[in-house]
């Protein structure tokens, strides 16, 4: 737990309301157009330990982050990653889920987004995989929208960190770890169907938060209705040879490998179907991949 993530949270605030309007999560990671989802709106602040909004490179840098990345994940080379923030409306709890995992070969643009969680939640890439920090940041004093994790797995109780002050902070290991957000806010403040639209935005009016499509108004949220949180990601090497190899690109996975080592999976659970010509697009193959690796769930 970090008590104080951030040594300048009025900054970080500011740079929330710059990053408005929001697109949701659906548009972010590129899903088919026209698809529907949860309330959920993100940008990023860096990508590939790039910053690609102006004036957040001193948060994406921060000290703070990166000391506790290397007692936490016992590693002595930590470099930051990415950078985003997700501002969510109420909304009854999101499903347990892992965040999209990095592979050696696959951490950059080389395999499409939808591809990632299937790779995590196969288990089939674990020799690949990169440990990677994420600290999450809250900047919340809302009705509920606890983060909930579960350390030890879904057949093990799961603990609750409460209290998102603004500028609590948690370092975590979000890619192996179950983890989700609780109800946001009143179930009569809930979204029809709790879904938007792909092209939903959300901008700030004044004071206000409202979620907008074309000219359209779909709802209107006081400031500390949204739940706002900023994650950071992290490499975490144990020593300078580990982060030298990966600069070298050594041991590295390729499209071609990812998809035989899915087609000789799938094989073996008697799930025959050619394999893609491309990785682009949403055919049926990628279809099948989703469906046959999905997330664990519970009973909740």
């Amino acid at each position: 737990m970090l008590e104080s993530a951030f040594d300048d949270p009025a900054e970080v605030l500011a740079l929330i309301d710059e990053g408005a309007p929001y697109k949701s999560i659906t548009a972010v990671q590129k899903e088919p157009e026209g698809t529907r989802a949860a309330p959920w709106f993100r940008n990023f602040w860096a990508l590939g330990s790039k910053v690609i909004f102006p004036g957040a490179e001193r948060v994406f840098e921060n000290p703070n982050f990166i000391e506790a990345a290397k007692e936490t994940f016992d590693a002595e080379v930590i470099v930051p990653l990415a950078m985003m923030t997700n501002l969510n409306p109420p909304a009854p709890a999101a499903p347990p889920h892992l965040d999209l995992p990095y592979f050696r070969g696959a951490h950059k643009r080389e395999v499409p987004l939808w591809m990632l969680a299937p790779m995590g939640y196969s288990g089939l890439f674990q020799q690949w995989a990169i440990p990677v920090a994420s600290a999450i940041t809250w900047f919340y004093g809302g009705l509920g929208g606890a983060f909930e994790y579960w350390p030890e797995g879904l057949d093990a109780p799961s603990r609750v960190a409460t209290g998102l002050s603004k500028n609590l902070g948690v370092i975590a290991d979000n890619e192996y770890m179950y983890h989700r957000v609780r109800q946001i806010g009143d179930p009569a403040d809930f979204l029809p169907g709790n879904q938007i639209p792909y092209e939903a935005m959300l901008g700030l009016d004044g004071d206000e938060w409202q979620i907008t499509v074309g000219e359209q108004i779909l709802a209107r949220y006081e400031k500390d209705r949204i739940r706002t949180s900023v994650l950071w990601k992290a490499y975490c090497f144990a020593n300078e040879a580990q982060a030298e190899a990966f600069e070298r690109g050594a041991d590295a996975l390729t499209p071609k490998m990812i998809v035989d080592i899915f087609q000789q999976d799938l094989r073996h659970r008697g799930i025959q179907i050619d394999p893609p010509e491309t990785l682009e697009g949403q055919d049926r193959w990628s279809k099948i991949i989703r469906e046959t690796y999905p997330p664990a769930s519970i009973n909740a």
